[in-house]
């Protein structure tokens, strides 16, 4: 059973298996941003989270504590502010329509 763990039969499945982990973890967890127009977002939230209509797709903004964000009021205010106009999105998750799981908003900043 030793000679096994040492193999490079069992070194190759335990990277395989360790790529199959890492790499969707890291495309949920890495955030990225878009560029699009704001058309809908409004103070009241939808089962405990802000929601954000955009030309790209449907955002969601909650407070993420392990991502330290506790702004998402804020965030929120900002994109009402800016509803209409070309906004640059900073955004991490996965919108799965089947789970109902939406990508969150980091920060929302006008493009000039």
């Amino acid at each position: 059973m030793i000679e096994f763990l040492k193999s490079a039969k069992f070194k190759g499945i335990v990277a395989t298996i360790l790529i199959c982990i890492l790499v969707p973890l890291y495309s949920y967890f890495v955030s990225d941003t878009v560029v699009t127009r704001i058309t809908d977002a409004q103070m009241t939230m939808v089962d405990g989270k802000f929601m954000i209509a955009t030309e790209y797709k449907p955002l969601v903004n909650s407070d993420a504590n392990y991502r330290f964000k506790f702004d998402s009021g804020n965030i929120q205010n900002e994109a009402i502010r800016l509803k209409g106009k070309q906004v640059k999105i900073w955004k991490y998750g996965w919108r799965i329509p089947i789970l109902s799981m939406y990508e969150n908003v980091l920060k929302i900043e006008e493009v000039k």
